[in-house]
């Protein structure tokens, strides 16, 4: 069994709420969807959710500290889900900047936590969406990572992106570097050179000037027009998504209206944005046009590895 500890770090806009629950309850439900498309079994799959913004965050003494014991990829230990330790951290996304943390009192405890997992956990993977992606670059990879021997001088900066917002729809191209290096895939799925998903962000992580590459092992998931860093990928350790696999055309509409009318952006630029979403949606086709599965998919493989 793999026990992912998926950490909320907003709620949904009131009508996603509504009709979906918190962003822990619909990861669960997309990633043990996953699974049964995997060949396993759903309930292989427990998930504990934990309200940052209300001050929770998994306790260390709860985090795997030796090897997951695995049979045909999930965990043969106990029956019983919380007596197993956390074998993975999910991220969830937030109208938060990773960079307020003068705004946020709940940041700097999420980042030291990041930072915490990666130095002293190696067992327990994390996985960060959009904000997560944001937090655990900045968290891992900026000025504001700890030092290390030997000294890793900071590759990325986490910041509102000049560019714009990027919303809707979007097509990222994966790097070659992301194909090759997540080897895992190979025995499963192939790594789509294209990946669509869904897109609401106005921050980003860029490299810094002079920065050609992330520092090895490191690499980038893919590119966009507006966005040239989509996803960090650490062998085993990390996995980000910019995008939101856990966004269908529903969720992001109602996201971006409300988000709209919260910061009051420009009734056009609104109308613009849910068009870019809803192109995600072909005439006569209920399921929404992504590629959200095999993103998921991939997810949990870096989770099962």
């Amino acid at each position: 069994m793999l026990h992912i500890a998926i950490l909320d770090i907003d709620v949904p806009v009131p009508a996603v709420y509504a009709a979906r629950g918190l962003y822990s309850s619909q990861f669960r439900t997309l990633l043990q969807s996953a699974a049964s498309r995997l060949n396993l079994s759903a309930s292989d799959i427990h998930t504990t959710a934990f309200d940052v913004v209300g001050g929770s965050l998994p306790p260390l003494q709860a985090l795997r500290t030796s090897p997951r014991p695995t049979e045909n990829g999930v965990d043969a230990g106990s029956l019983n889900p919380l007596a197993l330790p956390i074998d993975a951290i999910l991220i969830t996304g937030a109208a938060a900047a990773a960079y307020e943390s003068a705004k946020y009192s709940w940041i700097v405890p999420l980042q030291s936590f990041v930072q915490t997992v990666f130095a002293s956990y190696p067992h327990v993977k994390l996985f960060g969406s959009c904000f997560g992606h944001q937090i655990i670059g900045q968290g891992l990879l900026s000025s504001q990572a700890p030092n290390r021997s030997p000294p890793q001088p900071p590759s990325v900066v986490v910041e509102q992106s000049p560019r714009g917002r990027e919303t809707g729809l979007t097509s990222i191209k994966i790097t070659p570097e992301f194909a090759g290096a997540f080897t895992v895939l190979s025995k499963h799925l192939p790594v789509p050179s294209d990946m669509r998903l869904q897109m609401i962000h106005g921050d980003w992580v860029a490299l810094l000037p002079g920065v050609e590459r992330l520092p090895e092992p490191w690499v980038n998931v893919g590119s966009t027009e507006l966005c040239p860093v989509q996803g960090l990928y650490y062998p085993g350790r990390v996995l980000t998504y910019q995008g939101h696999f856990e966004f269908d055309v529903f969720v992001n509409s109602e996201t971006c209206k409300e988000f709209g009318r919260r910061s009051g952006w420009d009734e056009a630029e609104v109308e613009r944005m849910l068009a870019l979403i809803g192109r995600g949606r072909v005439e006569g086709v209920v399921e929404d046009v992504d590629d959200a599965k095999v993103a998921a998919e991939v997810v949990l493989l870096f989770f099962l590895d």
